[in-house]
């Protein structure tokens, strides 16, 4: 009997993917310039926001109509939102992060967002900041940053990510979602 060909580059599991966003953000957390801190960035918001299909997929029929009011496999009406945006807002308090990430993922993408409403006045990009000591500058360095409003604070991304890595960690364990690594991972 044929074997079935690998996907998905042998990642298997939600967990999988959850391990993928620690090396993105560890990578956003490296640093180093301006191009490989937007491309860990864009990497990681994907990542945080893609788990969820791998959840949705993994969850039981019960706990997906509990996370989601949605039947699995059942289509949604007409002008529902479907199962991303429905867990989103049934389960926004507990993984706040995993919007934002949705939001970056597809401005990104698609240049605008294609699913769901946006977050108004939410901005992205990346800088570079620098330390001063005793008028000169003695160190610089490029960040991503997500600013929630006009001419607000600039937030580095890698808390962002972070906190949503987080929340998927809890979450994954709370639903009986985390597969064990082996030690060597």
């Amino acid at each position: 009997m044929p074997r079935e060909p690998p996907k998905y580059f042998g990642l298997q599991s939600s967990t999988d993917l959850y391990l993928k966003l620690l090396f993105d953000i560890e990578r956003l957390r490296s640093g180093g310039g301006t191009k490989a801190v937007q491309y860990a960035a864009f990497d990681a918001a994907v990542t945080g926001s893609h788990i969820l299909d791998w959840v949705l997929n993994e969850l039981t029929p019960e706990a997906y109509l509990r996370l989601t009011g949605l039947r699995k496999g059942k289509k949604p009406p007409k002008d529902d939102p479907g199962p991303v945006m429905r867990f989103i807002e049934r389960n926004g308090d507990e993984l706040r992060g995993v919007n934002y990430c949705r939001q970056i993922a597809n401005a990104v993408k698609h240049m605008k967002i294609s699913l769901g409403r946006p977050m108004k006045n939410m901005a992205i990009g990346s800088t570079v900041k620098l330390q001063w000591t005793d008028k000169r500058i003695t160190n610089a360095y490029a960040i991503a940053y997500i600013q929630l409003q006009p001419g607000g604070e600039k937030i580095n991304a890698v808390e962002l990510f972070q906190e949503t890595a987080e929340q998927w960690r809890v979450f994954l364990e709370k639903e009986g979602l985390w597969v064990e690594q082996p030690p060597d991972d």
